[in-house]
């Protein structure tokens, strides 16, 4: 894994893909229920690339100076997660998506068997950034993170089983 410096550039655009990931996981959730399946299925598929994507990132600036990171272990909703801070910037993660090896690596607060009661309340409206998707994509895939590469695949099933493809048009 190459390591991956944590620059404000770097983690702004993390910031983006993790909030237009949140986006997207409402929309797959909204045309699911309108019975728009082609929708539903972009998005989803979507999201999952990018949250793999900030995993991706996410690793690799542990494995660049793992001093850099700080975490603590929130109950949310009955479930574990890992605030990830990094140089002003925090990122929840599920603790299982991140893993034991870099978790250890890391200077981490609490322990995941007392997580820390927050009240969360998901916000998907980027707020902290005026950048478009489309440039944190590219910045991102110019330090070798390219969101395409996360898609499970290229392609999706759509209504009457057309295929749809979900890749992002500016990283082909």
């Amino acid at each position: 894994m190459d390591p991956l410096e944590p620059d404000d550039d770097l983690l702004e655009s993390l910031y983006v893909i993790n909030k237009v990931a949140k986006r997207l996981a409402d929309e797959a959730s909204d045309a699911y229920d309108r019975g728009d399946v082609t929708r539903s299925n972009v998005s989803s598929a979507r999201k999952d690339a990018l949250y793999r994507t900030k995993t991706t990132v996410l690793n690799r600036i542990v494995a660049h100076d793992p001093s850099l990171v700080e975490g603590e272990y929130h109950a949310i909703n009955g479930d574990v997660w890992l605030l990830l801070r990094v140089n002003g910037w925090a990122f929840h993660q599920p603790p299982y998506a991140f893993g034991s090896e870099l978790t250890d690596r890391i200077e981490l607060v609490n322990d995941p068997d007392e997580p820390l009661d927050v009240p969360y309340v998901r916000e998907s409206a980027v707020e902290r950034s005026g950048r478009s998707l489309e440039t944190a994509l590219v910045g991102l895939a110019d330090r070798g993170v390219d969101a395409n590469d996360h898609l499970a695949r290229p392609t999706i099933s759509g209504e009457r089983d057309q295929l749809v493809d979900v890749r992002w048009s500016c990283l082909r």
